[in-house]
């Protein structure tokens, strides 16, 4: 049995990540690890949390982790340095391209590729309005529409957010053994 941990800043990215990967499988095999709310910065919890669920992956088998956290203003990269910046901290090895890791970097935040899937064409410098707590299920359709996007049609409609394509190319990395 494949095991994901799911490392998320906030409700709304969990929500997405696992509608899309419940598609491929299952939603039992997932365990999310979600920013608490009013606790700081989600940012900063996953940056913290990283490091010790990539360790925690690594020594299972068949699992993978898979974190979203938002590039806000700086640039994907950064924000990978930063998680990478974050492992030298604690005394992790970096990830390598051996390990089960996905990093999906969304820039500005998860509501522009939400603004893509809806059909408007987006650029990654503007802020897009978050759902309501009490709406959050309505990206569920969206995470939907991306796995027919990637499975299906294996094709993603243009002009895709740069940030998007550089996940979707690093996607194919979860393998199913």
């Amino acid at each position: 049995m494949i095991n994901i941990v799911l490392l998320c800043e906030d409700r709304q990215m969990d929500v997405f990540a696992v509608r899309f990967l419940s598609r491929r499988f299952g939603r039992r095999r997932i365990e999310s690890r979600i920013s608490p709310p009013s606790r700081g910065a989600g940012e900063q919890y996953v940056r913290k949390q990283f490091p010790k669920q990539l360790q925690a992956v690594r020594n299972r088998q068949r699992a993978f982790l898979i974190v979203m956290i938002d590039a806000d203003t700086g640039s994907t990269q950064d924000r990978r340095n930063q998680l990478n910046a974050e492992c030298r901290n604690q005394g992790v090895d970096v990830p390598t391209e051996k390990d089960q890791v996905l990093i999906a970097v969304p820039k500005r935040n998860i509501e522009t590729w939400f603004a893509y899937l809806n059909g408007e064409v987006v650029d990654e410098t503007t802020r897009y309005s978050k759902f309501r707590p009490s709406q959050v299920s309505k990206c569920k359709p969206l995470a939907d529409m991306l796995y027919e996007m990637c499975h299906d049609k294996q094709k993603l409609k243009r002009p895709t957010p740069p940030s998007l394509l550089e996940t979707c190319e690093l996607y194919p990395r979860l393998r199913r053994p």
